[in-house]
């Protein structure tokens, strides 16, 4: 490296006090850095850093004249802190920012920027040509900050730095930037060793192999007309990058992988990239778990294309709402209804499994409308059902004051899950604003949907009582009824579940604050960081209630879902079988699942087989159609089932206990790194699977 050459940190940073919050390989720093590096050679010594505590260090040690951070809702008081930290070791650094978390409108910029004092400049949208731009004026000007500021830059907006202080500050903001339409003039950072040093056992890898989206959709940050056209890095590239990083996943007992791509599956091309990635996993056991987000359309491609990994990867099939009025106002288009179904009932006969998303709070969505989205997208039989509250993200129309007037959208502030820390003696909190209230939704419909949304996460997403959930079935019952019936009826459950279902709404309702600094100011405190810091508070709800309901509440949940069932048998006609023979039924069926689900997420559980007679040859019986009675697979002689763990579940569980621990909030976390927590349950053994 030449002695004077520019020194540039390019920093992702997670929080990591608790676990790795973010825990992906950095590749969009990589992009930047790769690209940086090949335009400007020698003249930059770029380092890229994930970890606060290592780029704290490194600016104490030799601090950079040029730091760059990206900018998340779960990262963004982070990389300010950082940025401060750089100012107060070089005076002279100029610090930027860049990312999704910035707001599109000047007057809100702003105001943003104004509560940023370390950042002197965020970079917009796409960051490669605009940053290797931007190095290329700091060199011209040999750092001058006056000179570089004095004048608009293309893709960079920032506030002129004699006027920051000022009454009147003064924004500067350049032209949209360019994109780059092939991507490959980007080099790989992968293939050309930059990201090695990510490798270190505890970040998933990360590939993008296209960028852009074609739909607008008001609530994500491509919905922006500047990401609608697709451009693509070319498929030998991709390929390149998976046989590269295959052999290193492996090594590291790395199980899982993530492609930032907003609609895999959607281009033909997609195929070829599926059979590599089949192809790495015969090779190297890499990967796993593939989570991804799949195309909005051409849902019948997407299912040819990724059936090549089969469960390893799940096809989304995101609605966000199911009421036409809804769709309108956040300008987004579903796929038709009767074409959802058909799509999901075939994933279903092939045994892959699927991912609906809904968001509560959406503008002009009601209670009821939402709830019998829910019932509609259960009912087309998709077999995991995700319910999110809404983020009023940067970026985003639901930062937009006149957009927030005209649909009563009202907004409160939680700490994102997990995503604080104390770094060099100072507490940082990131926080995002959800929407709790609209002129259509009250609070109390808002906390109504949360506990709904919590049923349905433990006992119907990851099909956790999948025999019980086939016996309602087999009773001619909605499951969407069924589930409704669970959720209202939670009174009469048992003491453990009613203390899940309650102790969520508590923290459900405890986690939002009228302002960022309410928040910061409670959880600056000794007593409140330390339950944050235990794990008490702080995680992610919903997943963290998942974790203790599959680790400390399963046996109460099948009972009680059993209960249930047994209450709606007696309001069914069903000729097949007496009281007496169905109560048997179903007990049989909770022992069933209370066997298949024995030991998982707990780290010191005993992974011996486990044994079960049944009159009933309840596998065979799980293959047939949905309505079919389990009465006619009952047997002269009982069979024996055995519940085991094979190898590659141990190995996945090492895995995953290893790089995130087995608090709950590991736990929360865990579930949400895994695309198929079923993948996790026991295998079921037969008599005939043995032979």
């Amino acid at each position: 490296m030449r002695k004077n050459s520019l020194r540039v940190f390019l920093c992702d940073l997670t929080h990591d006090t608790i676990i790795l919050v973010s825990d992906t390989i950095p590749i969009n720093i990589g992009f930047i850095g790769s690209y940086l590096k090949k335009c400007h050679g020698e003249s930059v010594d770029i380092s890229l850093f994930k970890y606060p505590d290592s780029v704290i260090e490194a600016i104490k040690y030799n601090p950079p004249d040029v730091i760059a951070l990206s900018n998340y809702s779960w990262n963004s008081k982070l990389s300010e802190y950082v940025a401060g930290v750089a100012k107060r070791f070089n005076p002279s650094v100029i610090t930027v920012q860049g990312g999704t978390n910035f707001p599109h409108e000047s007057e809100i910029q702003l105001d943003y920027l104004l509560s940023r004092p370390n950042t002197d400049m965020f970079v917009e949208l796409e960051a490669e040509l605009t940053f290797s731009s931007f190095i290329d004026e700091y060199i011209k000007q040999q750092g001058d900050k006056d000179i570089i500021f004095d004048s608009p830059i293309d893709g960079c907006v920032y506030i002129k730095p004699e006027t920051r202080n000022s009454k009147t500050p003064k924004l500067l903001k350049g032209g949209v930037p360019k994109r780059l339409k092939e991507l490959d003039e980007i080099p790989s950072p992968y293939l050309s060793g930059m990201m090695d040093v990510f490798f270190d056992g505890k970040l998933t890898p990360f590939i993008e192999t296209n960028r852009g989206c074609p739909f607008t959709c008001s609530f994500c940050h491509t919905g922006n007309k500047y990401f609608n056209k697709i451009n693509m890095f070319s498929i030998e590239r991709v390929i390149n990058e998976i046989k590269y990083i295959g052999p290193k996943a492996s090594s590291l007992g790395i199980v899982n992988l993530h492609l930032a791509d907003t609609n895999f599956g959607m281009y033909s091309r997609d195929r070829e990239l599926c059979e590599n990635l089949h192809e790495t996993y015969k090779d190297f056991g890499w990967p796993r778990q593939i989570m991804a987000t799949t195309g909005k359309n051409n849902k019948e491609r997407v299912i040819d294309i990724t059936k090549i990994m089969g469960n390893i990867f799940s096809v989304n099939m995101s609605v966000q709402s199911m009421d036409k009025q809804v769709l309108s106002n956040i300008s987004r288009d579903n796929i038709k209804t009767d074409d959802y179904i058909a799509v999901n009932k075939h994933l279903n006969e092939v045994g892959r499994s699927t991912k609906g998303e809904l968001i509560i709070g959406l503008p002009g969505e009601t209670k009821e409308s939402f709830v019998s989205g829910v019932k509609k997208v259960i009912n087309a039989g998709v077999s995991q059902v995700t319910i999110y509250s809404l983020m009023m993200l940067h970026g985003t129309m639901f930062k937009n004051p006149s957009y927030r007037k005209k649909f009563g959208m009202k907004g409160k502030y939680r700490l994102v899950p997990l995503n604080f820390g104390e770094y060099d003696g100072t507490r940082i909190f990131d926080i995002e604003e959800t929407c709790y209230k609209t002129k259509d939704m009250s609070f109390d419909d808002y906390l109504y949907i949360r506990g709904l949304s919590l049923v349905v996460e433990v006992a119907h997403n990851s099909r956790p009582f999948a025999s019980l959930f086939k016996y309602v079935k087999s009773l001619e019952i909605k499951l969407s009824h069924f589930i409704l019936e669970v959720y209202d009826s939670i009174d009469s459950a048992p003491k453990i579940v009613k203390g899940i279902l309650q102790g969520f709404l508590d923290e459900t309702s405890n986690e939002l604050w009228n302002s960022e600094e309410e928040l910061t100011e409670f959880y600056s405190k000794d007593e409140n960081y330390t339950n944050l810091y235990t794990g008490q508070v702080g995680g992610n709800l919903i997943y963290k209630y998942k974790a203790i309901s599959l680790t400390k509440g399963c046996r109460g949940w099948s009972k009680y879902i059993g209960a249930v069932i047994k209450k709606l048998a007696k309001q069914t006609k069903n000729k097949l079988a007496d009281e007496k023979s169905i109560i048997n039924q179903i007990d049989t069926l909770i022992e069933f699942e209370n066997n298949r689900l024995n030991g998982v997420l707990e780290p010191d559980a005993n992974l011996d087989a486990i044994k079960m007679e049944s009159n009933y040859n309840i596998t065979k019986w799980l293959e047939t159609h949905e309505n079919t009675p389990l009465i006619n697979f009952k047997l002269k002689k009982p069979i024996t089932y055995k519940f085991i763990y094979t190898n590659e579940q141990i190995s996945s569980m090492r895995d995953y206990f290893k790089r995130y621990g087995t608090n709950n909030n590991a736990l929360s976390k865990i579930v949400t790194r895994v695309s198929n927590v079923e993948s996790l349950f026991r295998r079921v053994i037969t008599p005939d699977s043995e032979e």
